[in-house]
């Protein structure tokens, strides 16, 4: 999320941004099985998205470069989906047939002979694990032991974050924190984001699962800062991309990775601290 924005996008970014959290925090206290669904489609868009920047369709140049097969990404996103409904052992196993199976295809079935075309090889394998792999952890996340808490935990942490850093920023934002990345986001405002998610997370986890206030608080900092981080990523291929965002289907937000590109790192990276205990 941009340390500062135009007050229409702002206001455009409230209207989209309050029901589509009062219907995530309604999804939150349903079965795992659904929200495994819900996280599939999450993931499904999401891969279509990347595969369309990839491809650079509406780009500056209008020029149309296909890099990835429209079904792949989305294939693997609806595969690993339900590899990760039977748990972590499936979505690895998942992973590892998508993975085999397009090196496979792109090896033997594309007219290819020099190393250097086989740039969509890397890029596919990529899209796998920043695109579906990440997300689909929070279907893990949703079958831990106060897997629905936890849930609550990760998304108020990387939203919360979000938001003080751009008011933060927006307050006192005056050092660039990559230029040539994203020209909006300052240091200061990610600082903000730090402390303000890290205090999020350590009233919630306090308050709802007698977590250690001081473990709480370090593990939502380390959160919000992965969270930034992916945040960067995103921007960083939407840059190569041309592209202002990675889709329209959220008014005031872009598209399904604009929303979620903080919880995508943040994800996998929690729910294994979790398991680490």
């Amino acid at each position: 999320m941009s340390d500062t924005a135009p007050t229409s996008d702002l206001s455009a970014r409230v209207k989209t941004g309050f029901p589509l959290a009062a219907g995530i925090a309604i999804l939150l206290f349903t079965p795992a099985f659904v929200v495994g669904l819900a996280v599939i489609v999450v993931a499904f868009i999401g891969a279509q998205e990347l595969t369309t920047m990839l491809s650079a369709k509406g780009s500056k140049s209008d020029s149309t470069v296909v890099i990835l097969p429209e079904w792949l990404l989305p294939g693997a996103a609806v595969l690993m989906g339900l590899g990760a409904l039977a748990g972590e052992s499936g979505l690895y196993a998942a992973l590892l047939i998508c993975a085999l199976g397009w090196i496979f295809f792109e090896l033997v079935f594309t007219p290819k002979s020099e190393l250097a075309k086989l740039s969509s090889l890397g890029f596919g394998l990529f899209g796998m694990v920043w695109a579906v792999w990440s997300v689909l952890h929070i279907t893990l996340i949703k079958t831990l032991p106060e897997g629905t808490a936890l849930l609550f935990y990760l998304l108020l942490v990387i939203s919360f974050s979000d938001i003080f850093a751009y008011f933060g920023g927006k307050k006192f934002g005056k050092s660039l924190l990559a230029p040539s990345i994203s020209p909006k986001k300052t240091w200061e405002g990610s600082f903000f984001g730090v402390v303000g998610g890290g205090i999020v997370g350590a009233v919630f986890g306090e308050l709802t699962m007698s977590m250690f206030w001081l473990y709480g608080l370090v593990l939502a900092m380390l959160l919000a800062v992965v969270g930034q981080l992916g945040d960067l990523v995103e921007s960083k291929i939407k840059r190569l991309c041309n592209v202002k965002d990675s889709g329209t289907l959220l008014p005031g937000h872009g598209g399904i990775l604009d929303r979620i590109d903080g919880h995508m790192l943040a994800a996998p990276v929690f729910y294994y601290l979790l398991q680490l205990g």
